[in-house]
């Protein structure tokens, strides 16, 4: 599905898009599947992408990386979401500015929509 996730860099193929499935009712809240990673929009703003990391056993682990600044209550109920669509795997959140930083660190694109 993913690509393994080593370690960060900063130069790599660009993700392509591969499906993407609504995370809720109205569609507001949806994960954009490619083939490095997946990323997942409230509304146009990127909050949280999905990565595997291998960590040197057969199973690897799924990572969530979240950001945890919120722009409505709406955003924050989608944040809620998420915390409990992957309450089994790993989740690191980080306010905005650590959030880009990291997500640069990881070769993820969360350029796009109206708050980034």
């Amino acid at each position: 599905m993913k690509t393994i996730y080593k370690e960060p860099k900063k130069f790599g193929k660009a993700n392509q898009l591969m499906n993407i499935h609504k995370l809720n009712t109205t569609g507001t809240l949806r994960r954009i599947e490619g083939t490095s990673y997946d990323l997942i929009k409230s509304y146009n703003t990127p909050i949280a992408y999905v990565v595997d990391v291998e960590n040197g056993t057969f199973l690897n682990e799924t990572k969530v990386i979240l950001c945890n600044d919120f722009y409505s209550m709406t955003t924050r109920k989608h944040q809620a979401i998420i915390k409990d669509l992957y309450s089994n795997c790993s989740i690191g959140e980080f306010e905005y500015k650590a959030y880009k930083k990291r997500a640069e660190l990881d070769n993820v694109n969360i350029s796009g929509g109206v708050h980034i």
